[in-house]
């Protein structure tokens, strides 16, 4: 990853930097049209590399309810609009949203499990959404009320 915003891969360890200083504990991955996302837990930083372009891009994942550490994410297959993020905590280990514009919004709210989230994972037509808690190892399925697809437009969302 290069300071001017373009990065190139290399099959040489020797030519790369280390990951730990530039992204140390990075999580999660998704890749969707040729773009590709993952966070850095310890930096509280979202990393979108451009596979087509070749560029990068860092931007915070700092924004008013999600304030703890960003971990798994993913999105609905094929939709752009929103990057959905896991979010690591023993105190409110919610589920957030990011829309194209930036713009954070809670998908979930946890209320009453202290355990981490992970394993994002959505249904094939988008209207289920899957999250496994590690430590009692349970996975709970989550729907939208209004039976749409989590890629659909949502009217009043309530972003932070």
């Amino acid at each position: 990853m290069n300071n001017d915003g373009t990065f190139s891969w290399s099959t040489r360890a020797s030519d790369g930097e280390s990951a730990a200083s530039r992204f140390p504990n990075a999580e999660g991955i998704d890749v969707q049209n040729r773009i590709l996302n993952f966070v850095s837990k310890a930096k509280k930083k979202l990393f979108t590399l451009d596979l087509k372009a070749m560029t990068w891009t860092e931007t915070s994942t700092l924004s008013g309810a999600f304030n703890l550490e960003p971990d798994q994410l993913g999105r609905v297959a094929g939709d752009a609009t929103a990057l959905y993020f896991c979010e690591d905590g023993d105190r409110g280990a919610d589920i957030h949203g990011r829309d194209t514009t930036g713009r954070f919004f809670t998908v979930v709210k946890n209320n009453g499990i202290n355990d981490e989230n992970t394993g994002l994972a959505f249904s094939p037509d988008g209207k289920f959404m899957y999250v496994a808690y590690q430590g009692n190892s349970e996975v709970f399925s989550f729907w939208r009320e209004d039976g749409l697809p989590f890629d659909a437009t949502v009217a009043d969302i309530k972003y932070h």
